[in-house]
């Protein structure tokens, strides 16, 4: 059994491998999915008088902090559940499974709380499921493909807040300087090939880059790799799977878009790109699906985005993607009833929300939320949400994966940024990566 194995009946839970298990959770805060949290804090009244207090940890901040804390003071306002109040409490990106996981272990952990799906498998043991607690047609409630990416091992262990795909943003004024027409965005990379060439040569600004934090920069490679039909890792999590004819092409396709193809300049310096794209300096980027609010927020920015379906030889269409969940932690103290009280609230977060597309631009998992007039009325729907929701409906997601290792820390993937800034060739950098998460994987089993 590893240290992320359920265990057997009757071996007690608590016996995770927590040096294992920190070498997997601990994230760079800087690297981390959306909502990444800058100040711990409890929001809400600690002292409240509701017969029914629901304790709920999240790590998001920015426009996923302030929708989040909305939804939050909404439930505590309306009481739609009756006497009962949340109380939430908000700890930074970086600290934010580590803490989660030392609550676990001494059962004191929060009645609900946030978790990447891609977490899910290495905190199975410390999770109760909601298997015994929704109703029977819970899946119905949800975009179908959503919901059943939250079960492990035939167990519901987590209901679906949304899904944070990346998508290729894009400036529909340079396009137009550039001669392009910005209501047809490339398909394919020829058309694609054509746009960034027409941009370079007819504008002062670069055509291309991904998201160039080492995080960012994985989830591009995820996408391409997986549109040529490879994968980062192997069926069992247990072998890197990157080191192959599809994972070198990708490396290729970053190498060039600095090199032969001149779209961009040699530089995988964090920010570079999301400045460059703010200020007319970049034709397209790279992001999830939070970056629409933030393109939003630009006063007088044009911008737009489509499906990234921009491989060289691509065989099919599918771009990466996270999700956020909502998670029952284990605690053998919580009462029946409390429990019970807790999965309601997460039903209603995660159903009745549509401010979590219209403010953070995520796309919502729940279908009243993502039918909503309140949604599909957002100047945030056209632009993206409704693109992001076309490729979940089509099943087009390859999610970041459930590995043994923490697949989040950023030091891990620099391999990548070192291929686009041209410091070490593809074969190298590939080389060089695949040692280095194979060697992660064998420390963490």
């Amino acid at each position: 059994m590893t240290a992320f194995d359920p265990p057997a009946p009757g071996v007690d839970r608590h016996r995770l491998s927590r040096r294992a298990f920190l070498g997997s959770a601990t994230v760079a805060g800087t690297m981390g999915l959306s909502g990444c949290s800058s100040l711990a804090g409890v929001l809400g009244n600690p002292n409240s008088t509701a017969a029914t207090t629901v304790q709920f940890w999240t790590l998001f901040s920015g426009g996923d902090g302030a929708a989040m804390k909305s939804i939050v003071e909404r439930f505590n306002d309306e009481q739609p559940l009756g006497d009962v109040r949340i109380e939430r409490q908000r700890i930074p990106w970086n600290e934010y499974y580590t803490k989660l996981y030392t609550a676990l272990v001494a059962d004191t952990g929060p009645d609900i709380a946030i978790m990447h799906q891609a977490l899910m498998s290495r905190f199975q043991a410390m999770l109760d499921p909601f298997d015994d607690y929704l109703p029977n047609d819970s899946r119905s409630q949800y975009v179908p493909t959503l919901y059943d990416r939250m079960t492990v091992d035939d167990q519901q262990l987590a209901l679906p807040l949304d899904a944070h795909p990346i998508g290729i943003y894009y400036n529909r004024s340079l396009f137009e300087s550039a001669g392009l027409d910005p209501d047809a965005p490339p398909t394919d990379f020829d058309s694609f090939r054509t746009a960034c060439d027409a941009i370079v040569s007819e504008t002062d600004a670069h055509a291309f880059a991904s998201a160039l934090d080492p995080i960012g920069m994985l989830r591009t490679f995820i996408a391409v790799l997986n549109q040529r039909g490879g994968s980062l890792l192997s069926d069992d999590r247990h072998s890197v799977a990157f080191d192959s004819d599809a994972g070198l092409a990708t490396a290729q396709l970053f190498a060039n878009n600095t090199g032969e193809y001149g779209w961009d300049v040699p530089n995988a310096d964090n920010q570079r790109a999301r400045v460059a794209f703010r200020d007319n300096n970049l034709a397209m980027i790279v992001n999830g699906s939070w970056y629409a609010a933030v393109c939003e927020s630009i006063d007088g920015f044009d911008w737009g985005a489509f499906k990234p379906f921009i491989a060289p030889d691509k065989q099919r269409d599918v771009t990466e993607s996270g999700s956020h969940a909502i998670v029952l932690p284990r605690n053998p103290t919580r009462s029946e009833e409390t429990t019970r009280t807790a999965v309601a609230t997460a039903e209603w977060i995660t159903q009745n929300n549509p401010i979590w597309g219209t403010t953070a631009g995520h796309l919502p998992a729940a279908t009243d939320a993502l039918h909503s007039d309140a949604l599909r009325d957002s100047p945030l729907w056209p632009k993206s949400i409704s693109i992001f929701s076309e490729m979940a409906n089509d099943d087009q997601f390859a999610y970041l994966p459930r590995a043994p290792f923490n697949v989040n820390e950023g030091s891990t993937w620099d391999f990548l940024g070192d291929i686009y800034a041209h410091t070490v060739s593809p074969e190298a950098g590939i080389s060089r990566g695949a040692e280095t998460v194979q060697g992660v994987i064998d420390d963490v089993k």
